[in-house]
């Protein structure tokens, strides 16, 4: 018969290896869609006005949502309420730094 911290490290584990899948997934999506882009499909002329800084804060927005949650989730939680403050002030700079990144580069 299982001991119960058996059972806590069989718990962690399987947190462990969803975690795993779900950041291998987004990798798998976000390269993706970046191949989608790369290989010309939407066909845009690459001398184009770009997207702008409207535009870009959209793009921003997700991007940083998702490296925060995927932090959130490889860190096994303690950054959501542990690290809260950590974890605001982590977005808003990533969500600063994607915003004119991607504007000055697209």
């Amino acid at each position: 018969m299982p001991s119960p911290q058996d059972q806590r490290d069989r718990k962690e584990a399987a947190r462990l290896l969803l975690a795993a899948a779900v950041a291998i997934l987004l990798l798998i999506v976000i390269g993706g869609v970046g191949i989608y882009f790369i290989m010309g499909v939407g066909k845009s002329d690459p001398f184009s006005a770009g997207l702008g800084l409207k535009n870009a804060a959209i793009v921003s927005f997700g991007i940083s949502l998702a490296v925060i949650l995927v932090m959130a989730v490889v860190s096994g939680g303690d950054a959501i309420f542990g690290e809260l403050p950590f974890t605001i002030a982590g977005f808003l700079l990533f969500f600063v730094i994607f915003w004119l990144m991607i504007a000055w580069i697209f």
